[in-house]
């Protein structure tokens, strides 16, 4: 199953580029959208919230958190 985080912070198209450019560290075939604004991982990959939020941190004001 995909695991899918929300996204906070991103307001453009530019925005989620460089988000999904941080989080393909990760994963490779990550998908970042902007409407909803969230970022899903491939079937069978396990990243933690903290590993994502550090790289996000390091690339601009976005945070994750878990899809409610």
């Amino acid at each position: 199953m995909s695991q899918v985080l929300r996204i906070t912070g991103m307001h453009c198209g530019g925005c989620a580029s460089r988000v999904a450019e941080a989080l393909r560290a990760l994963d490779d075939a990550v998908e970042v959208t902007l409407e909803p604004p969230q970022a899903t991982f491939s079937d069978g990959v396990d990243v933690s919230l903290d590993e994502v939020n550090a790289l996000l941190a390091r690339i601009g004001d976005y945070r994750a958190s878990p899809v409610a």
